[in-house]
C-alpha cells in the first residue's frame, strides 16, 4: 500500500511541475502599447555601477533611506523616458562617476530630447518580451539605451554613456495620458 501511495505521489508531483509557456498574442495590450510608439517609462529604482567612489558616497550617508550603493530608490524623484512617434525624450537622475570633467551648465542627470539614431524594436516570442534599443546625442554625451519590456509592463532600461559609467533602471511603462500624442 505504501508503494502505491508513494508512486501516486511521485507521479502527481512530476505532472504538476511541468512548465507552462505563455506566448503573448498579437491582441495582448503590451503589443498595442509598444507598437503605438506613444508610451512613457518611469523608473522606481536606479542600479548604478558600484565603484570605490560610489561606496564612499554611500558610506557618507548621502544615499536615500531604503537604498544601498547598488540599488537606489527613486520614490518621489520625478523621472521619465517618453517615446512619441519618432521622438524620444528623457530626464533620469544619474548616480555614478563622470570620466571627464563636465562643463558649466551641463546636465547632471541623463537628459535628452530628439530623434534617436538606430532605433530598433524587436519582439522575442521565446522570452515574451520587447527589446527597444537606440542611441541619441546631446551637447555633452552620447547615450546608448536598451529597454526590455515584459508582458506585465515592467521594464528595465540600461544606459551606456561615453563620458560616464553605465547605469540601469527598473520601472514600468504606461500609455501616455494624452491620446493625441504630445
Amino acid at each position: 500500500m505504501k508503494t502505491v501511495v508513494a508512486s501516486l505521489l511521485v507521479f502527481g508531483l512530476l505532472f504538476s511541475c511541468s512548465t507552462t509557456k505563455k506566448n503573448i498574442s498579437d491582441t495582448h495590450p503590451i503589443h498595442a502599447l509598444v507598437t503605438s510608439k506613444s508610451f512613457e517609462f518611469t523608473a522606481d529604482w536606479a542600479n548604478p555601477m558600484v565603484t570605490q567612489s560610489m561606496t564612499a558616497v554611500a558610506n557618507s550617508g548621502l544615499i536615500p533611506p531604503g537604498s544601498n550603493v547598488s540599488r537606489i530608490n527613486l520614490a518621489g524623484n520625478p523621472n521619465f523616458i517618453k517615446i512619441v512617434d519618432d521622438s524620444v525624450s528623457a530626464s533620469l537622475p544619474y548616480y555614478g562617476e563622470r570620466q571627464f570633467g563636465g562643463g558649466y551648465g551641463s546636465a547632471t542627470g541623463i537628459e535628452f530630447n530628439g530623434i534617436p539614431e538606430g532605433y530598433d524594436q524587436t519582439f522575442d516570442a521565446d522570452k515574451g518580451k520587447y527589446t527597444i534599443s537606440f542611441n541619441i546625442k546631446d551637447t555633452s554625451d552620447r547615450y546608448y539605451v536598451t529597454m526590455a519590456i515584459f508582458p506585465s509592463k515592467s521594464t528595465t532600461v540600461a544606459v551606456s554613456l561615453n563620458n560616464r559609467n553605465s547605469i540601469r533602471y527598473e520601472g514600468a511603462i504606461k500609455a501616455l495620458e494624452n491620446s493625441t500624442k504630445q
